[in-house]
């Protein structure tokens, strides 16, 4: 009974000798992800790869991650999705065709997700890998009991995919593998050197190595592959240099013709050209490679082809004058920090604020108002006083504003601006929020980018734009329309700033029809009314209009307005236009007339939201809200009553809303004046705005009314907007139209390459559908904001987005250079060129977008190609360059004449041999696929085997 006790109460002898242990937990778990993946083929048949289908397919790549005791690994699937199709009932394991396939050797993956080390060596297209997560395995003992592993899974899970375990460092890429298919193991080893081993060098040794693995003799012999790699980085009188172009820069003798953006990169946008040289399959009894003779000669290879390696980064000069610009959009230094003499209280100092009365003796001729005196004309030039000083100089400056208002310079503009009916047709204004393409708003920020990037950052642009808002000002008071700027009202559907310019139009336009006479000789009334409407001349029609809109003469005013009262008390009519078709007033036979109404008012986006706001904080009973929204109907009843003396609110609504004149049923045919009817049910509501409106209307005509639109103010207004913009608001504000300027920039310069150009259309259209987004977002919550931001989460949120389009415009940029770049290095640089690509799709233009999408383009006629023997002489030439001598005369030189024979290539930078064997030994019956690839670099030297045997006898 103590012995008993004893036994129980000691652990030792309680341990559970049927307990699972953590190795064998980890393959239940290891073969448990297997059987979830359902790596177990089991299918009738699978089709086999095309070429280099690999690369261009996409991957499906599963992880799961376990623990082996305190080494936690990942557990990865990759499976290559492939189009659907019917299969060619390919016989036995998946891996080991793959294998036997020549279709994917020597496939790489440029750019993007790059093709995974294992499908590059092997050509499987499927496969799973276990890999630690930290640090790496190399200790042999953990690589016996992880492989072991992999095994014992691998055979109780049935799976015949691929499994590779990746040891040693992980820069190495070593893997270890096994595939298992029926009675047949195929075993993966890879071999990583630093220094390629003698008897490696060559066919030869290889071949020794590869059958020597083997140990059984095959009947047919050892298919070799091989291919033999060339680069060249320096690219001589080939290497394609892009001029900056900068506008209004030092003078160089040449007028410029146009004015755009720089456009180009600084450096070669090729980072290397790389020749491949093949062999596709060939018997290694017919071939010799050894340290003494190889008949792998470049120049007899049966398939050349052609791959380029971009550069990473390289300076793009439209993009980095984006990108400079886009640097100041949260800068808050005022004009006046740069400029002292446009501070308040300095401003009587500047043009066009002189004593008043000289703008009666002046002369109107359109004159730019802040540089040398020469340079205007009239009598205006000779009153202005010095230029701001700044970075731009008098002969940029004045060609800046010479080519913004093209107007001012005699005789003939050399920059003048395009007709409209030019540009409505490219102009789309539902896309892009900015104003029409070459417009002034265009050129506007075309300079404003220039200054910022070239010619003395932001006090540069604080010049230019002083300049320009003096110049606005200068044409404001003498009435000179501002050129480049589209007609009629503000337009919402372009940008702000354009709207405010077309605003300052508007108030010119209306300035200059009370100075001239409003077209009240239209009216069909007696004479003495139409003349009495259009005034007795230019001074007393405007001092009239002066007269009426001073608010300190209020009593004077309504002394007018109740003689105009009086008058049409009197049954005289005034402020007629025309009859109304052939109506009669309701209550009198008398025709019904149209009378001259004040026009409509027109108001920019901010000033619509500010009424809005407003608006919506009086709220819907407020008597102002009333007030302010029936200020132009009040108007044009006024008119009404004077033009139609006996008129009712019928026939004002006859007029003004007809749809809420009902006429009466049936229509009475003796009666053809549309007088038998009544009043909708909404005017008929009791103190409804309409009838009150009318009851406190009084007659008076257009011309005496106060007018609904002040365009002195207006105009003041949008020029104190201008004057008191900051830096960092003058680049919001033009920050929208500069990127499409930049759009149309490339498009222009993509136009004779866009066939070349991967995706150029999708491109262009996901650039412009994001210019276009945003171009309607707000960098402010309002114009006429003190701040021009709506708050620093609001400005950082937009210049993020700005800087992704950006990136994505320099991309293009670049691979419009790159398209240049190919083109010089590759074909003819004739003049011809250009035209044809642009006429379609050609050969050439095929081959270089498949280069920029990262493929490897086959030459069709080898090494005798013209684009062979081009890059023969380039080779040439980089070799002569390397030795510092040079051979003159030289078949390299010439590019055309270069054959096979006269010209060589150097040593190349890599050498790939591909070993394969399959079919029947000669003593043991039917054999199993083996395979060997060698890869030969200067600092790297790599065997990746696999090699099989049946287990059913081994």
């Amino acid at each position: 009974m103590m012995l008993n006790e004893e036994v129980d109460d000691t652990e030792f002898f309680q341990q559970d000798f049927t307990t699972a242990s953590d190795w064998e937990l980890f393959n239940a778990r290891l073969e448990e992800i297997f059987h979830e993946w359902k790596l177990s083929f089991g299918q009738a048949g699978f089709r086999a790869l095309q070429h280099h289908e690999l690369v261009r397919c996409e991957w499906n790549v599963q992880r799961e991650t376990i623990k082996f005791t305190d080494v936690e690994l990942e557990v990865a699937h990759y499976r290559a999705i492939l189009p659907e199709g019917p299969p060619d009932s390919q016989p036995g394991c998946q891996a080991f065709v793959d294998l036997m396939s020549i279709e994917n050797d020597y496939c790489v993956a440029v750019g993007g997700d790059e093709l995974h080390p294992l499908a590059q060596w092997y050509g499987l297209r499927e496969f799973v890998v276990v890999a630690p997560v930290k640090k790496s395995i190399s200790n042999e003992s953990q690589i016996r009991i992880l492989m072991s592993s992999v095994h014992i899974a691998v055979a109780e899970s049935s799976c015949d995919v691929p499994v590779f375990v990746q040891v040693m460092d992980k820069v190495q890429n070593v893997f270890l593998g096994v595939c298992e298919s029926g009675s047949v193991r195929l075993s993966f080893d890879i071999v990583h050197l630093h220094l390629t081993p003698p008897t490696c060098k060559y066919l030869s040794g290889l071949l020794e190595v590869f059958k020597g693995k083997i140990g059984i003799a095959y009947v047919d012999p050892v298919a070799v592959s091989v291919r033999f790699t060339y680069s060249l980085a320096h690219f001589g009188t080939s290497a394609y240099v892009s001029e900056r172009v900068i506008p209004f820069a030092e003078r160089t003798g040449i007028e410029m013709a146009s004015v755009s953006l720089p456009f180009g990169v600084a450096i070669d946008p090729l980072a290397k050209l790389i020749v491949h040289c093949t062999w596709p399959q060939v018997a290694d009894n017919v071939v010799v490679d050894s340290q003494t003779y190889s008949d792998f000669d470049p120049m007899t290879a049966p398939l050349w082809s052609l791959r380029v390696q971009l550069e990473d980064t390289p300076v793009c000069y439209l993009a980095e004058c984006l990108g400079e610009y886009l640097q100041i959009v949260d800068s808050r230094r005022a004009l006046t920090e740069y400029f002292s003499e446009l501070a308040f209280g300095a401003k009587q100092n500047l043009p066009g604020t002189h004593n008043p009365l000289d703008l009666l003796t002046e002369s109107k001729i359109p004159s730019l108002s802040s540089v040398l005196p020469t340079i205007g004309g009239g009598s205006g030039g000779s009153k202005k006083p010095a230029k701001l000083e700044g970075p731009l100089t008098d002969e940029q400056l004045k060609d800046m504003l010479y080519y913004l208002f093209p107007d001012a310079e005699k005789p003939v503009p050399r920059w003048p601006y395009p007709t409209i009916s030019g540009r409505a047709a490219e102009f789309d204004p539902l896309k892009i929020k900015s104003a029409d393409p070459d417009s002034l708003v265009h050129r506007l920020a075309t300079l404003l980018a220039l200054c910022n990037a070239y010619f003395g950052g932001k006090r540069a642009l604080a010049q230019l734009w002083a300049e320009f808002t003096q110049e606005m000002r200068y044409r404001v008071e003498r009435c000179i329309q501002i050129p480049g700027v589209a007609g009629g009202f503000p337009d919402s559907r372009t940008c702000l700033l354009h709207q405010k310019l077309q605003m300052l139009n508007v108030c010119m336009e209306r300035r200059t029809l009370r100075e001239g006479g409003l077209p009240f000789s239209m009216t069909s009334g007696a004479p003495t009314s139409g003349l009495s409407g259009a005034g007795t001349g230019t001074a007393g029609g405007d001092s009239d209009e002066e007269f009426f809109d001073c608010d300190e003469e209020e009593q004077e005013r309504a002394a007018a307005a109740a003689a105009a009262a009086a008058a049409a008390a009197s049954g005289e009519p005034v402020g007629r236009l025309s009859r109304l078709g052939k109506m009669l007033l309701v209550g009198s036979d008398e025709p019904l007339y149209i009378p001259v109404t004040q026009e409509p008012v027109p108001k920019t986006e901010d000033q619509l939201e500010d009424d809005a706001e407003v608006l919506l904080k009086l709220g819907p009973d407020s008597e102002l809200r009333t007030q302010m929204m029936s200020a132009s109907l009040l108007s044009d009843a006024e008119a009404f009553k004077a033009a139609n003396p006996t008129a009712q609110l019928e026939d004002f609504i006859r007029w003004y809303s007809p749809r809420d004149w009902i006429e009466d049923e049936p229509i009475d045919e003796q009666d053809p004046f549309g007088r038998r009817g009544h009043l909708s049910p909404r005017m008929l509501i009791p103190g409804n705005t309409w009838r009150t409106v009318w009851d406190s209307a009084r007659p008076v005509p257009a011309r005496r009314q106060k007018r609904l639109f002040d365009d002195t103010k207006e105009a003041e207004k949008v020029l104190h907007f201008l004057e008191s913009r900051t830096i960092g608001q003058i680049a919001q504000h033009t920050m929208a139209t500069l990127f499409h300027v930049a759009l149309l920039t490339v498009r222009q310069a993509a136009t004779p390459d866009r066939g070349a150009i991967p995706r150029y259309g999708e491109t262009i259209d996901k650039l412009t559908t994001t210019c276009c987004r945003l171009s309607r977002e707000n960098w402010s919550t309002g114009s006429s904001s003190s701040s021009g931001g709506g708050g620093p989460s609001t400005r950082v949120n937009s210049q993020t987005k700005y800087e992704l389009l950006l990136g994505e415009l320099m991309q293009l940029e670049c691979c419009v250079e790159q398209v240049r770049s190919l083109r010089l290095k590759l074909f003819e640089t004739d003049e011809s060129l250009p035209v044809e690509a642009a006429a379609g799709e050609s050969t050439d233009e095929k081959l270089i977008e498949s280069l920029l999408l990262g493929n490897e383009s086959e030459l069709l006629d080898g090494a005798g190609s013209e684009i062979a023997a081009k890059m023969l002489a380039m080779f040439a030439e980089a070799k002569r360059a390397a030795n510092q001598q040079g051979s003159a005369g030289t078949p390299s030189e010439q590019p055309g004449t270069a054959g096979a024979g006269n010209v060589s290539l150097p040593d190349p930078v890599e050498k790939q041999f591909t070993l394969r064997l399959c079919g029947n030994t000669v003593s043991k019956g039917p054999g199993t696929p083996q395979f060997l690839r060698a890869i030969l670099m200067p600092q790297e030297f790599r065997l990746c085997g696999a090699f099989s045997r049946n287990t059913t006898f081994y």
